[in-house]
């Protein structure tokens, strides 16, 4: 029990290699829709397959968890105005520890349907990828500093995100 969860907590750490490297590339928002697609495809692939399979869906799975958090913490910070950014921070924080809270109720209902867990939590995913898609890039702009410097963000075109200088990590 202890062994997995530990390699379960190892298997994050590649992905938040993978979310730095990618949100400096092609931006926050394409980083988050290409692993939310491929942590679904990992959902619905577990529904139909073996248990080793699933096991390796699952670690996959994990790892594209890994870039999620990381584009979502950057991501939400840079989104909302300094005057509400704590606030909007903070009821993000609330909101995935409410769903970390159903998250054991979701499992439970394996006992219902084998690929039930694996339907809702793939759907919700689906949810949120279509959700995504309607937010602007942050990735290279100036942070907002009021509500209707935020509210432009949503009215400028949606440029091709290109990094200014390369990849910072090369310059360190």
């Amino acid at each position: 029990l202890y062994v997995n969860a530990a390699l379960l907590g190892l298997a994050e750490l590649p992905g938040r290699v993978i979310a730095y490297l990618l949100m400096d590339r092609i931006g926050r928002k394409k980083t988050f829709i290409l692993s939310m697609i491929l942590a679904c495809i990992c959902m619905f692939i577990s529904i139909w397959d073996n248990a080793t399979n699933k096991k390796i869906m699952y670690c996959f799975g994990k790892i594209m968890t890994g870039v999620l958090w990381a584009v979502i913490y950057l991501y939400s910070s840079e989104m909302y105005p300094t005057k509400i950014r704590s606030l909007g921070a903070g009821m993000g924080s609330a909101s995935a520890r409410v769903a970390a809270f159903l998250a054991p109720f979701v499992v439970t209902l394996i006992e219902v349907n084998t690929s039930l867990p694996y339907i809702i939590v793939g759907t919700l995913a689906l949810v949120c990828y279509g959700v995504f898609w309607f937010l602007p890039e942050t990735a290279g702009k100036d942070l907002p500093q009021t509500i209707e410097e935020f509210e432009n963000l949503f009215h400028e075109p949606e440029k091709k995100y290109k990094p200014e200088g390369g990849n910072e990590m090369a310059k360190i």
